[in-house]
């Protein structure tokens, strides 16, 4: 990628919701912003606001009613495995242990063998302190646990772009802060 295009750019990005009566409500007004490579940005606002909304696109999981989003120099078109996002609420396989959960994240990968997918999972495991439990299935941990799974298995996959929508909302103080000091 050429050092002059930014890592991450909206054109003019806007939002708008209908609802069942042909009403609309603008979420996101024209926002245009330019993100270099590392660089972490935080969407701050209150409830409503449209944080969420703005993350969702950039994660092609909401199609923009208006402007452009480029990772790269390349159109956001929709989802894809160089986008990861962590949800605010709790997004995990309850068919598959916590290490499997971690594991999925890895599936599409065809640039690491088996056995370094079971490295990379069992890394992250440790990092957000659930080895003991990698036999658990998800329905067998608590709440906050299940979330530094989801965080873990995003982490895994190695996006492009980590997005992440309050992610530690649901951990206890501890964790929050273990994680919050963790370089990824």
């Amino acid at each position: 990628m050429p050092n002059d295009l930014p890592f991450v750019e909206l054109r003019e990005l806007a939002k708008t919701f209908f609802d069942h009566r042909g009403g609309e409500t603008a979420v996101i007004e024209p926002l245009s912003l330019a993100i270099a490579e590392g660089e972490l940005v935080l969407f701050v606002g209150p409830s409503g606001c449209g944080k969420t909304t703005v993350m969702r696109m950039i994660g092609g999981l909401e199609l923009p009613s208006g402007g452009e989003i480029l990772i790269c120099g390349r159109q956001v078109e929709g989802p894809s495995r160089e986008k990861g996002m962590v949800f605010q609420s709790y997004s995990s396989f309850p068919w598959l242990t916590v290490f499997g959960n971690i594991c999925f994240g890895l599936r599409y990968r065809r640039d690491i063998s088996p056995a370094q997918k079971r490295a990379i999972a069992r890394h992250y495991l440790s990092l957000v302190g659930l080895a003991p439990f990698a036999d658990f299935h998800i329905n067998r941990i608590s709440g906050g646990m299940r979330q530094r799974v989801a965080i873990a298995r995003t982490l895994a996959a190695d996006p492009l772009v980590l997005l992440m929508d309050e992610p530690f909302g649901a951990l206890d103080a501890l964790s929050r802060e273990r994680l919050q000091l963790q370089r990824l």
